[in-house]
């Protein structure tokens, strides 16, 4: 059997697509056309004798041989990436360059006063961040490096290491809570609360914790798209909050927010590190995620953790 030849060009063009999802954002990327992007695909697709784009609704996913071939051109073109650089002779300064992503609270709140060590021990890395909600994206389409998050990244291409747990807690101001006695989650349905969404999924990890005949059925959510705006608007009185609990310390030791339900246990969240496995293996992502791995948050007490394996 002769071997199949397989374009560069249009394996990229592939790999584009499947980070985006459809034609008309990898062409977007690409400098190309919708149709330019299509057509270079179905030629890969005649080519190979095999179906490797599926679609649901108008979102494209891969078949199972377009995911073995999307993984193969994550690593190839990684390689392909690294070696530009050394030739280029650039590889001394883009090496050290890594863009860090983590989400906004535990980024701003934590990750910053952290690394200083990281920095003064290696004065050739360069940080950049990207603090976000969001972090799949970015992580897929290399615009960062790493991902520090407490959402999952099911994706092939990706690859794990735990950190460390979170706690969540439940507050509301004292002078709130004078207004709107609170004893028990059921007494939640007639009052605010704020939440990420406004549909309430934010309190997952309180609503799965309390028992089904005692779980409230949110009546009044305001939505704020920032936890320290959540904690904010939660201290002036605006209403109740789910909060990490280690974003909130400070404001439990100064009184400004009480814990509700302290006898609940709440879901509790886990950290990892979240690279791509073809960039897993560089410098500079090892001593980033040997940092990570190994940075202690005892001042932030039971709040937060080693992560249970």
């Amino acid at each position: 059997m002769n071997p199949i030849h397989l374009d560069l060009n249009k394996l990229e063009v592939l790999r584009e697509a499947a980070r985006s999802g459809g034609y008309t954002a990898a062409a977007a990327r690409l400098h190309l056309t919708p149709s330019a992007v299509s057509h270079a695909i179905r030629k890969l697709e005649a080519g190979l004798g095999r179906a490797l784009v599926e679609w649901r609704g108008r979102r494209l996913t891969l078949s199972d041989d377009g995911e073995y071939l999307y993984r193969v051109c994550e690593r190839v073109f990684g390689e392909l990436d690294e070696a530009g650089e050394r030739l280029a002779g650039k590889a001394a300064l883009l090496e050290q360059t890594v863009v860090l992503g983590a989400t906004v609270e535990f980024g701003s709140h934590v990750l910053i006063r952290k690394l200083r060590p990281l920095l003064e021990a290696h004065p050739e890395l360069r940080l950049d961040f990207l603090f976000s909600h969001e972090l799949t994206g970015p992580l897929l389409r290399d615009e960062i490096d790493l991902a520090v998050d407490c959402r999952p990244h099911p994706n092939a291409v990706v690859e794990r290491t735990s950190l460390f747990r979170e706690k969540y807690a439940v507050v509301a101001a004292p002078a709130f809570l004078k207004r709107h006695p609170v004893s028990a989650p059921r007494d939640l349905e007639g009052l605010p609360v704020l939440s990420l969404d406004k549909e309430g999924h934010w309190w997952r990890n309180m609503l799965e914790a309390a028992p089904p005949s005692g779980r409230p059925v949110f009546r009044r959510v305001i939505a704020v798209n920032h936890i320290r705006g959540m904690i904010n608007a939660a201290a002036e009185g605006l209403g109740v909050a789910l909060i990490p609990k280690y974003a909130v310390l400070d404001d439990l030791e100064r009184g400004r927010l009480r814990v509700l339900f302290p006898g609940l246990k709440l879901l509790e969240d886990r950290f990892c590190v979240y690279q791509k496995r073809a960039r897993a293996g560089r410098a500079k992502n090892r001593l980033v995620t040997r940092f990570l791995t190994g940075m202690k948050v005892d001042e932030f007490g039971d709040a937060m953790g080693p992560a249970r394996r």
